[in-house]
């Protein structure tokens, strides 16, 4: 798969619209903060990885924040610090996450521990600042990165999966009370996509070429996602072009949960 391309028409349509983007120093949420900063967007960009930041911070002409969104505390600082400098903000987009493999006998409290603190809380606190924002705004998207793992059961990935699916839950919880706020709430759930965050999971196969090999008996497509497809469909959950939608789970996962 190539970049995602945009025509004139997504440029002029969201030209000078901002978003304020969790997760993006690499993968998925790099990929999508190009497409939105070639479109026009305004961004401010959160994440742990101070190198990668800076430079899609820099290729985009973003704010940057650096933040490790498992502390509540220093994530709520970091977003209300992002929001003002914004000033507005049209989308926000929770891409931050982690994943931990094993099953119920092989993984330890401390596994769900760190899965839940990115993957559940993290995206609680941004809709803690993103909802009175985007209601403040007249409205608009809150998207947030789960996976297909939290919709059915992904084997010996327990702790990530039963994280996920709260997250599928807690969005469409929120979708229904903020429904009259404007604030629509849909869930990016990915199947597997070729980047490093895989590889707790690739282990579970004997590593990432052991996984690849067993790809065709998997995913009915016969291949894995590349992270620009994902961010093409996230960004167009982050247009306008789904202003009625709201309180669904997307999945992009070549067939996997058909198979």
């Amino acid at each position: 798969m190539t970049e995602a391309t945009d025509n004139a028409a997504d440029r002029g349509a969201e030209a000078g619209r901002s978003a304020l983007i969790l997760g993006c120093a690499s993968g998925i949420g790099a990929a999508g903060a190009r497409i939105l900063a070639r479109r026009g967007w305004k961004l401010a960009l959160l994440d742990l990885a101070a190198e990668g930041l800076a430079e899609i911070a820099a290729e985009t002409g973003a704010g940057a924040h650096v933040v490790d969104a498992s502390d509540p505390a220093a994530l709520a600082q970091a977003l209300t610090t992002a929001l003002a400098e914004l000033g507005r903000v049209d989308a926000v987009w929770s891409n931050v996450g982690m994943q931990t493999a094993g099953t119920i006998e092989a993984a330890a409290v401390e596994d769900l521990d760190r899965c839940y603190a990115l993957n559940v809380r993290a995206h609680f606190v941004v809709a803690q600042h993103a909802v009175p924002a985007l209601r403040e705004a007249g409205g608009g998207p809150l998207l947030l990165t789960a996976s297909n793992a939290g919709l059915f059961p992904d084997r010996e990935l327990v702790t990530y999966s039963a994280t996920k699916a709260a997250t599928v839950a807690m969005a469409k919880l929120m979708a229904v009370d903020h429904a009259a706020d404007g604030v629509r709430v849909n869930v990016l759930c990915p199947g597997w996509v070729d980047t490093p965050f895989n590889t707790p999971a690739w282990g579970t196969y004997g590593g990432r070429d052991e996984f690849l090999a067993k790809v065709p008996e998997l995913i009915p497509i016969g291949r894995i996602a590349d992270a620009p497809e994902v961010a093409a469909v996230a960004c167009r959950l982050l247009s306008d072009e789904f202003a009625y939608m709201t309180g669904h789970a997307f999945v992009l996962d070549g067939g996997e949960m058909l198979a």
